[in-house]
C-alpha cells in the first residue's frame, strides 16, 4: 500500500507542477501579447507614439521601449494559438447540450468528483471513470445510481470533462436541472 500512496503522491506533485508550468507559459504569452499590442500601437501613432503611450498608460518611456523590444524578440509565434479562454468557452458550450439531471444527482456527482483524485488518466474515458465512481459509491437508491452511471457513460469526452470541471469548481448552477429551464 505504501507504494500506491507514494505513487499517488508523486502523480499529484507532477500534476501540480504541470499546472504551474501551464500558468507560466500563459503568463509569458500574455506578456508577449501585451508587448505586441504596445509596439503595434506605437508604430501606428508614428513619430512620438511611444511617448504618447507612456503618458496614456502612465508608465515610463523606458517601459514602452522595453515592450517594443520584447515584441521584436517574441515574433509572431503566439499569434497562431487559440485565445486563452478557449477551454473555458468549450466546456461551457458542452454543458448546454447535457440532458438535465435532478439536483440531488448533480450534488452527488459533485461530492464524488471533489473527493476523487482526477489526473491525466481521466482524459481518455472520463464518462466511464465517473460512472465507475458512481457504481463504487454507496449512494442511496433515491439517487438512482444505476441510471446516473449510465448517464455518465452516455456523455461525450468533452461533456464529461465539462461536468467534472463544473463540479470541481463547485458551480452546479452551470448544470441543467430537471424541471428548470
Amino acid at each position: 500500500m505504501s507504494d500506491n500512496v507514494t505513487d499517488l503522491f508523486h502523480r499529484r506533485l507532477a500534476a501540480a507542477d504541470a499546472r504551474i508550468e501551464r500558468g507560466n507559459r500563459e503568463r509569458t504569452a500574455g506578456a508577449d501579447d501585451r508587448a505586441r499590442a504596445i509596439a503595434e500601437e506605437a508604430a501606428r501613432r508614428g513619430r512620438g507614439g511611444p511617448r504618447q503611450l507612456s503618458i496614456e498608460l502612465d508608465v515610463s518611456e523606458k517601459t514602452i521601449s522595453q515592450a517594443i523590444a520584447r515584441a521584436r524578440r517574441a515574433g509572431d509565434d503566439n499569434r497562431h494559438t487559440l485565445p486563452a479562454d478557449t477551454l473555458q468557452r468549450l466546456l461551457a458550450a458542452e454543458l448546454n447540450d447535457l440532458p438535465p439531471l435532478a439536483g440531488p444527482q448533480w450534488r452527488a456527482l459533485r461530492h464524488l468528483v471533489r473527493s476523487t483524485f482526477i489526473d491525466e488518466v481521466w482524459i481518455e474515458a472520463p464518462g466511464e471513470l465517473l460512472a465507475q465512481e458512481v457504481q463504487d459509491a454507496d449512494l442511496a437508491e433515491s439517487f438512482r445510481p444505476a441510471e446516473l452511471a449510465e448517464v455518465c457513460r452516455s456523455w461525450s469526452r468533452a461533456q464529461a470533462l465539462a461536468v467534472i470541471d463544473a463540479c470541481q469548481r463547485d458551480d452546479l448552477t452551470a448544470l441543467p436541472v430537471v424541471g428548470e429551464g
